[in-house]
């Protein structure tokens, strides 16, 4: 539901629960972005802190690149993700030629606008801004900056734990030109008639009814 709203809403923001596969989501988007839009396309992501750029997101689509590499050579698909990911704190995606098609990074509290400037691609940009619970509106309004034309997106993800932070204005506010999703941790698998069909590492990955249960000794009911 998420990515087909992701395929027909130029702006989408999504709230979650925690352990529900939001971050594999992203990085599944990301891969398909520039598997069917390349060579002209982009792919621009961020998060609060450089480091959650590295750790959660670029490495989900690294993982996914090498599942696919081995799907090509098993007969499986029929192509590769095109170029390279280059690898440490700043990931970039690039062409073959070197040419940058996407990267996740963190700009400077200071010159957020500068670090998306000029960003622009014929079949699109996609914008992601995942844990966005901690980005500022000015980072939400830059990531809206590069997607203005009809072929770009621009996507939000996050836990919702803080009612202060500017997604929740945008949840709370529903603005007209955004679509909104929520996940609850008892959509997944794990809480549903899925779980017979899903492969217990993939369960075993995911939040589950213990998870539930210390949150409703916490915190109630």
């Amino acid at each position: 539901e998420i990515a087909r709203s992701i395929q027909d809403n130029q702006n989408v923001a999504v709230k979650a629960g925690h352990g529900t596969g939001k971050s594999l989501l992203i990085a599944l988007l990301i891969c398909w972005w520039v598997d069917t839009r390349y060579p002209d396309c982009f792919v621009a992501s961020t998060a609060p802190s450089q480091a959650q750029i590295g750790a959660i997101v670029w490495r989900e689509v690294e993982r996914i690149r090498v599942i696919i590499a081995k799907r090509h050579r098993d007969g499986i698909v029929d192509h590769q993700l095109p170029g390279y990911i280059t690898r440490g704190q700043y990931p970039e995606w690039k062409n073959e030629s070197g040419t940058p098609i996407g990267f996740g990074r963190k700009p400077p509290d200071q010159k957020i606008d500068d670090a998306f400037q000029g960003i622009h691609a014929v079949e699109g940009v996609l914008a992601v801004g995942d844990e966005a619970v901690g980005l500022t509106e000015e980072m939400i309004d830059a990531l809206g900056n590069i997607t203005s034309t009809k072929n770009s997106r621009r996507v939000l993800i996050c836990n919702p734990t803080n009612p202060a932070s500017h997604i929740a204005k945008l949840f709370k506010d529903k603005p007209k030109n955004w679509t909104f999703h929520t996940i609850s941790v008892l959509n997944s698998p794990n809480f549903t008639d899925e779980r017979y069909v899903t492969p217990p590492e993939v369960l075993e990955a995911l939040s589950d009814e213990s998870f539930v249960e210390s949150k409703r000794e916490e915190y109630g009911e």
